[in-house]
């Protein structure tokens, strides 16, 4: 029975070193080992080293040697281990294993090197739903914008207010008392100003009419009444006078198409 064992253990032993355990490159290996010398793992000094390997104790003689392989290869482990006191380790087995890689031949390694994912909606879904909600938001903004910003029309100005009827007198009496009037040329001017009196209240009464009504009339009474004292003044006292009355109602009369734009303007 033990001679069974014992051939059992060497044919194991001696497969075992036939063949070394595999194992992919970048994932974690592990080789039972017994020995009657405790064990460690020396320590590593060059980060570039192909292998790395770890000692753990199981139990009473018995260790679990880890490794991971950077490198593709065959590797023995024995060199990377020693025992605690630092003497080398012996009567190891074979602790040959074998790193290799599941990767294509020629396969590069630079990540740079990759192509491109295409396109796709799912990974810029966030960046389309701001896009369209940028856009609803510019559409009416855009108008907004442009009613605010156009130009409002200017308003055409106002015509000129027809004259009164008292700047009417006052305009010819200005013209006529630059210098001294004969009778001729007064009765032309009186004819002149009657006429504009008649055209100044838009009546096709005869003059006499239209002059009674402007004297009855509030607004331009005292006005006619002065005018027509200057126009049959007998001497040049009287008209000096009947002017500077004139100029007193010049001063004191308000036009009435100004007094509303100016109450319209106020309110």
């Amino acid at each position: 029975m033990g001679i069974a064992a014992f051939l059992a253990l060497f044919l194991a032993t001696t497969l075992a070193h036939a063949q070394p355990p595999r194992t992919a490159r970048g994932t974690t290996g592990a080789i039972d080992v017994a020995s009657a010398q405790p064990l460690r793992a020396k320590a590593v000094r060059d980060s570039a080293t192909p292998i790395l390997v770890r000692v753990n104790a199981l139990e009473a003689g018995r260790y679990r040697i880890e490794y991971i392989g950077a490198l593709e290869g065959t590797f023995d482990l024995a060199p990377l281990i020693e025992q605690t006191d630092g003497r080398a380790a012996d009567a190891l087995p074979d602790l040959r294993v074998e790193v290799y890689t599941q990767l294509p031949p020629n396969h590069g390694t630079d990540v740079f090197g990759l192509s491109a994912p295409g396109f796709s909606l799912a990974a810029h879904y966030t960046t389309f739903l701001w896009t369209a909600i940028a856009a609803w938001c510019a559409v009416p903004a855009y108008f907004i914008a442009r009613r605010v910003l156009r130009a409002k029309p200017i308003p055409a100005p106002l015509p000129p207010p027809e004259p009164t009827v008292s700047q009417r007198l006052f305009a010819i009496v200005d013209q006529a008392r630059a210098r001294e009037l004969d009778a001729d040329e007064r009765g032309r001017l009186e004819l002149l100003l009657l006429q504009e009196l008649r055209a100044a209240s838009a009546s096709s009464a005869s003059l006499a009419d239209a002059t009674a009504a402007l004297r009855n009339d509030q607004r331009c009474a005292q006005v006619v009444r002065a005018v027509e004292s200057w126009l049959h003044a007998p001497t040049a006292g009287d008209r000096s006078r009947a002017l500077a009355q004139i100029d007193a109602l010049r001063s004191e009369s308000v036009d009435p198409v100004i007094s509303r734009r100016a109450t319209g303007a106020a309110t």
